[in-house]
């Protein structure tokens, strides 16, 4: 009885791990999509309405998805240190302090360069800067979309496959 409890356990164990790697492919892609979503608004923020930087941190720090709200949290709150420090520096600390993302690293280096376009430049610049970003982040959302449709089925039968086989020999 204790042997299969223990068979039991180790698949259940294996299992999770291989639903732990679908939630992580499929917050990633959720991620990027609520990203793609708050630089639309972004951009229409500091095309359509001349909104300072400032205004459109805070906005986005409450309207934004839920993923990336946190990313616009964390740069709203260090724009209390700008005289001390760049722009950039903030919205770079920003970025890399959102783990929640779950961006990999070309994706965090992509929206930390953002940094130095926003509240730089001209409407026009800055518009550009954020179009480009959304483009570049749209093919990485395609490919995170790829993977997770490609890698969710192969990691839930490897974690089912590995508990399965280290149950039949350890029996």
């Amino acid at each position: 009885m204790t042997r299969l409890l223990g068979a039991g356990l180790v698949v259940l164990a294996t299992g999770s791990m291989g639903l732990r790697g679908i939630l992580r492919l499929r917050r990633r892609a959720g991620a990027l999509e609520a990203l793609i979503v708050s630089l639309q608004l972004m951009e229409s923020e500091i095309c359509s309405r001349l909104a300072p930087m400032r205004e459109v941190l805070e906005l986005l720090s409450r309207e934004a998805p839920p993923p990336v709200r946190g990313l616009y949290r964390r740069a709203y709150g260090g724009l209390e240190a700008l005289g001390r420090c760049s722009f950039y520096a903030i919205w770079r600390m920003a970025v890399e302090k959102s783990r929640e993302l779950d961006l990999r690293e070309e994706d965090e280096e992509l929206l930390s360069s953002l940094g130095l376009s926003l509240g730089r430049y001209d409407v026009r610049e800055q518009s550009e800067a954020i179009a480009r970003t959304r483009r570049r982040l749209e093919s990485s959302l395609r490919r995170a979309r790829e993977e997770r449709d490609r890698d969710s089925r192969l990691h839930a039968f490897f974690g089912l496959a590995s508990g399965l086989f280290a149950v039949i020999i350890l029996l």
